[in-house]
């Protein structure tokens, strides 16, 4: 994210009066119902050029070399930093045996924006590397440009391209900035491209582009929505038939407090469409009389374009995980929207009211800041530890009759448990389709097959059942590399199996406020749902600083055709 360093520590003991929080949450009845929606239409909204016209007359970016700041942090954040840690706990999903051989492959393997990369120049950290894959194409986005890639032999058809660049000619904050935290969909269901980019310096907005076609280099429906409530920082989003969802950690007008989560709603059908009357419903969850219990929510995002989730069920939101140490539950909330009446529409399991049990765990680097040591630097590299990794991968799978599919829920975070390293905790969550959000822990497992740190992953399943997790490594005698681990289906519950390289970094990150990440992105094909694209940083020159690559692979189990 792209912002200003900030007086966050200013808000301490306001946050300690007020954030004070404990188990008490694991205990609720009556999971708490936020009723207080608000709805918006589109500020601004028109159809765009071709993004190849757009891409080839954009200006020179004069964006220069950027320091980022640390994370901003949710109170969570602060309240660990002051609080005793307990030790390691026991971790009842830590994998003790050693994985089964390998079988997902690497089939391409090619650069992506970053240093290397034709044209660009690196001008901020972290890089938030994210990539989705369509029909014949793979866009990766990265601060602050993003390529079109053949997906099948690789190739860039275009790019870098300046990610405001897309909004030339629409006016207004979109087209004047090119803030982070930035985002590349695919939603599978319509084969249309979904690109996002929020606006961080004020007014703020959230800037959506949706194609017109399969074509990522063709026009698109542009629209700007407000963001009235605060700083709607590291945004993420997930695709499901009846929206475009999206997850903000919401920060006053000052940058100096965090005042609450906020989930938002963007009605897809309308903008599939190219339909300006769109509307955009949110709901904040600034705590009321009760604590800022809820932040970091990641939205399931739908991977399965043709067995999708029952009619009428509400969204899976999954997150704070950081409230308690040791932490010991995932915390649900269910999203209704109501596009028609939107006061209708409501958020449930607000102050950590529907809790998942999972196996114990401690944050990594304790709140998520730097703590992981790199070969050739005294520099550490931060975990966000504090927040699940995104993407929240859902997946329906099993026999076309309705009764006998089986609801997948998919995602991962960095912990340390007996070890003192960062460990890859992921999880399969799992809902009856007779109470498709009644989520429970179908198997869960943490990796850590040696003293090596491994973090900022991201996982997704294929249409067989195996699960691909893409990940970075790092030690003090290594250089941060990417790898890669899978399941089969039939594996046994919480095991993956042994570790695969994507690439190995020969340098590591010097300064950048130990910023790594801050997230990766698994992508699966929507095509023949086998295929999964993972994009990942890793550096070339030992104590570099703005001087990051990012890799492209696609990842495939022989079994899955």
């Amino acid at each position: 994210m792209k912002k200003p360093v900030t007086g966050a520590a200013l808000c301490l003991v306001s946050l300690l009066a007020t954030c004070a929080v404990s188990s008490a949450q694991d205990h609720a009845v009556q999971p708490s119902v936020l009723k207080n929606a608000t709805a918006n239409q589109a500020t601004r909204f028109d159809i765009s050029p071709p993004l190849r016209e757009l891409a080839a007359n954009q200006k020179e970016s004069a964006f220069g070399y950027h320091l980022a700041p640390p994370p901003m942090p949710t109170k969570a954040a602060f309240l660990n930093a002051h609080r005793a840690q307990p030790g390691f706990v026991q971790d009842s999903a830590l994998q003790s045996i050693t994985g089964q051989p390998l079988l997902p492959t690497v089939g391409l393997n090619v650069l992506g924006v970053g240093v290397g990369f034709p044209g660009y120049t690196v001008p901020d950290a972290p890089p938030d590397t994210n990539a989705a894959v369509g029909d014949t194409q793979v866009v990766e986005w990265v601060n602050v440009s993003y390529a079109v890639f053949n997906k099948t032999t690789g190739a860039a058809e275009t790019g870098p391209i300046a990610g405001n660049a897309l909004w030339a000619g629409f006016g207004g904050q979109c087209q004047n900035q090119n803030s982070g935290d930035i985002i590349a969909q695919f939603d599978k269901a319509a084969h249309r491209w979904v690109l996002f980019q929020p606006v961080f310096s004020a007014p703020f907005k959230s800037c959506f582009a949706i194609s017109t076609t399969a074509d990522a280099l063709g026009t698109y429906y542009r629209y700007e929505f407000p963001q009235n409530a605060g700083f709607p920082d590291y945004p993420k989003l997930g695709i499901m038939p009846n929206a475009y969802f999206q997850a903000n950690n919401m920060f006053n007008f000052q940058l100096t407090a965090y005042i609450g989560a906020q989930p938002c709603a963007y009605e897809r059908v309308k903008m599939l469409a190219g339909d300006p009357s769109a509307k955009q419903v949110c709901i904040f969850d600034n705590g009321g009389s009760k604590p800022l219990f809820d932040d970091s929510m990641l939205p399931a995002d739908l991977d399965s374009p043709t067995s999708l989730p029952p009619a009428g069920a509400d969204e899976v939101f999954l997150g704070s995980i950081d409230n308690v140490i040791p932490e010991h539950n995932v915390y649900q909330y269910l999203f209704h929207v109501d596009f028609t009446t939107p006061s209708n529409s409501t958020l449930t399991g607000v102050g950590g009211t529907m809790p998942i049990p999972v196996s114990s765990f401690t944050l990594a680097c304790g709140n998520g800041g730097g703590c992981l040591r790199q070969k050739g630097t005294s520099d550490s590299l931060a975990t966000l530890g504090d927040r699940l990794m995104y993407r929240l991968a859902y997946r329906s799978t099993g026999s076309a009759a309705v009764a006998v599919r089986t609801q997948s829920w998919l995602v991962n975070h960095a912990i340390v448990s007996g070890n003192s390293q960062a460990e890859e905790r992921w999880y399969e969550f799992r809902a009856p389709l007779g109470h498709p959000t009644d989520l429970t822990v179908f198997q869960q497992g943490t990796y850590a097959p040696d003293a090596t740190n491994r973090w900022m992953g991201s996982l997704a399943m294929d249409k067989v059942g195996n699960i691909i997790m893409g990940y970075s490594t790092t030690s003090s005698s290594t250089y941060p590399a990417i790898n890669f681990t899978g399941r089969l289906k039939s594996d046994p519950l919480g095991q993956m199996q042994s570790e695969g390289l994507i690439f190995n970094g020969t340098g590591s990150q010097a300064d950048t406020a130990n910023r790594w990440g801050d997230y990766s992105s698994m992508s699966v094909d929507p095509n023949d749902g086998c295929t999964m694209w993972y994009a990942q940083e890793y550096y070339t020159v030992p104590g570099s600083t703005f001087a990051w690559s990012t890799r492209l692979a696609s990842l495939k189990f022989p079994n899955c055709n």
